[in-house]
């Protein structure tokens, strides 16, 4: 089956199978209005009162009602095993921004997933959004506005190095790698922090308060070149 690009000129929401609560699935259809399903997503849209304009996966996860509620123009079913479904979604949608829910829920092993689906998909912007956290691939020069003593945790998932201002931590020559030092439970030291990572590798991690803050910094930061 053909399954050709998804573009869009604004923010998606791209809604994957764990849990979404209502509060999440609300704000960030706010800032993102446009909902697009990562297979079983499109049993969360649809209870939302939400019809998605897309639905990718494998198909494994909707449930037969959602099926029958869903044009089948909309459905791209793609068999590969080798990506899961929100891989197959990031590798087909081109927007400015895609926020995430239902893909840091109970299951550690899928948040582990879609955390390597950031990095493999370095040149997209996505927000992933939690109950508690926002995470994210840090762009290359990025700015981000907080509040003092604010939360930070910079995740690296390969070796590299991280500039920053305003943090308590300092960053500056350490080699990070998830094998040895890695950046957790840091916090900020003013209302405006700096990162500079030198690889598409550092996953940054700050409280789920700051989404609209993230969303807008990010929307305005610079693409990794691919």
């Amino acid at each position: 089956m053909y399954n050709p690009a998804l573009l869009f000129d604004a923010p998606i929401t791209l809604v994957g199978g764990a849990e979404v609560s209502a509060k999440n699935f609300r704000e960030s259809m706010q800032f993102a209005s446009t909902a697009i399903a990562a297979d079983g997503g499109a049993n969360t849209c649809l209870r939302y009162g939400i019809n998605p304009v897309a639905v990718i996966g494998d198909l494994d996860s909707i449930d037969e009602y959602s099926k029958t509620q869903i044009k089948q123009d909309l459905i791209h079913f793609i068999s590969d095993q080798d990506d899961t479904d929100f891989e197959k979604a990031l590798k087909r949608i081109h927007a400015p921004l895609i926020l995430g829910v239902g893909f840091l829920g109970d299951r550690v092993d899928h948040q582990m997933a879609a955390q390597t689906a950031l990095v493999k998909n370095f040149d997209k912007k996505v927000v992933l959004i939690g109950s508690h956290d926002l995470i994210f691939l840090t762009p290359p020069d990025f700015s981000l506005t907080l509040g003092n003593m604010c939360r930070v945790s910079l995740y690296p998932m390969g070796e590299c190095s991280i500039g920053s201002v305003g943090l308590k931590w300092n960053t500056e020559g350490i080699e990070f790698s998830p094998s040895s030092t890695i950046g957790t439970s840091n916090h900020t030291t003013r209302d405006k922090i700096e990162l500079y990572p030198s690889k598409p590798l550092v996953l940054t991690i700050v409280p789920r308060e700051f989404l609209a803050a993230t969303c807008v910094a990010l929307t305005s930061s610079k693409n990794w070149p691919i």
